[in-house]
């Protein structure tokens, strides 16, 4: 494998588990093993959850290097195991650039879940969230309903590329409406409980786990990365809210 491919191919892994959800530290050190593998000790590997550049010399001296950017990013655990046990694979047979690229694209075509089993788990996750607060029957219905409709507005802001925090606002604050106009026609008692059930499917409990163990590894850059997003949005959350009660109070 030449210096080109192998550049090529660490790339391909690194942009993959990035955008699948792995933690920085077990990105950086699936390329460092990949490198040492194919005798590349020296390898410099640079991280975080929105770009990384990889760089290793030949056999010249000449450094090799490429800068990708990370976009898109969801969570799919399923693949990110499905990648590292491919690079161990890597490891130990020391495949042709080839075979390796085939690999990679059987993961990425594994089937994921269909839409019906997703926004049936968030139509359980909005329903048992809601009675945890001290919900209702009705209130957990509606706060079921309300995440189900979390999820489609996502699904539709992703595919123009909005940001997290753009996300959280219109998400929240759709939702907050409909909740508020639900108590006012009589629906149920209380507002407030169906909001917290149903975003409670929005909390990045993901993203605040991966800044931990970024911390912990030392990643501080990634970490506060991480750590950011995941308070930009629970602030967008707060914001969406609480614009639309002041507005539908008011």
């Amino acid at each position: 494998m030449t210096e080109c491919e192998l550049v090529q191919i660490c790339s391909y892994f690194a942009k993959y588990m990035i955008s699948c959800g792995a933690e920085i530290h077990r990105v950086e050190d699936t390329i460092r093993r990949i490198c040492r593998a194919y005798s590349k000790p020296r390898a410099q590997i640079y991280c975080t959850p929105a770009n990384f550049i990889i760089t290793i010399q030949d056999r010249s001296g000449t450094p090799v290097t490429m800068s990708v950017a990370v976009g898109n990013r969801k969570t799919n655990l399923d693949r990110v195991g499905a990648y590292n046990n491919l690079s161990r694979w890597v490891c130990s047979r020391k495949p042709d650039a080839q075979s390796i690229k085939e690999k990679l694209n059987d993961i990425n075509s594994r089937p994921v879940y269909p839409t019906t089993v997703v926004y049936a788990s968030f139509f359980l996750v909005g329903a048992a969230a809601t009675f945890a607060v001290g919900g209702g029957i009705i209130e957990a219905l509606i706060g079921a309903v309300l995440a189900m409709l979390i999820k489609l507005i996502n699904d539709k802001l992703n595919s123009v590329q909005a940001s997290t925090f753009f996300k959280s606002v219109v998400s929240s604050m759709v939702i907050s409406f409909i909740a508020v106009w639900c108590q006012s026609m009589g629906a149920v008692p209380h507002f407030d409980k169906m909001i917290i059930g149903a975003a409670t499917t929005m909390v990045p409990g993901v993203a605040i786990t991966n800044c931990m163990r970024d911390f912990i590894s030392g990643d501080f850059y990634s970490g506060i990365y991480s750590l950011t997003e995941a308070l930009l949005t629970a602030i967008g959350l707060a914001v969406g809210s609480g614009t639309a009660l002041a507005a539908a109070i008011s």
